[in-house]
């Protein structure tokens, strides 16, 4: 574990990603969701054949898929569905630069959980 993750602490129902390696296309990190939930982030191809990442940990299964609907940069880069000890959420994720810490300029996923939307 490097420094930057060590260090960080979420926000309830926040969290963070961080690429295991450099190109390495597997992410590991925690959510903060009534306690601190460790969460492993793997690319997957669903059953319609689109590509999305699969997000796993104790009691925790979830997705995140490109966010087709961006229109600014405050709207998540990733979103999707997530489940958490049965209950059915959201998961949205925005794309960071590392600013300082042991691998400044590093990229990672800050995530955030909220109640699912309803469709449009």
């Amino acid at each position: 574990m490097t420094q930057t993750q060590s260090k960080f602490v979420p926000r309830e129902n926040t969290g963070a990603l961080f690429y295991d390696a450099p190109g390495a296309p597997t992410m590991t990190g925690n959510i903060q969701s009534g306690g601190k939930i460790n969460v492993i982030a793997e690319p997957s191809v669903d059953g319609q054949q689109r590509q999305y990442t699969r997000v796993t940990g104790e009691k925790l299964s979830g997705a995140l898929y490109p966010n087709e609907h961006k229109t600014e940069e405050k709207h998540p880069d990733f979103t999707g569905p997530i489940s958490i000890n049965g209950k059915d959420l959201r998961l949205a994720a925005w794309k960071r630069i590392t600013k300082k810490g042991q691998n400044p300029g590093s990229e990672f996923l800050s995530i955030a959980v909220s109640e699912k939307r309803p469709r449009d």
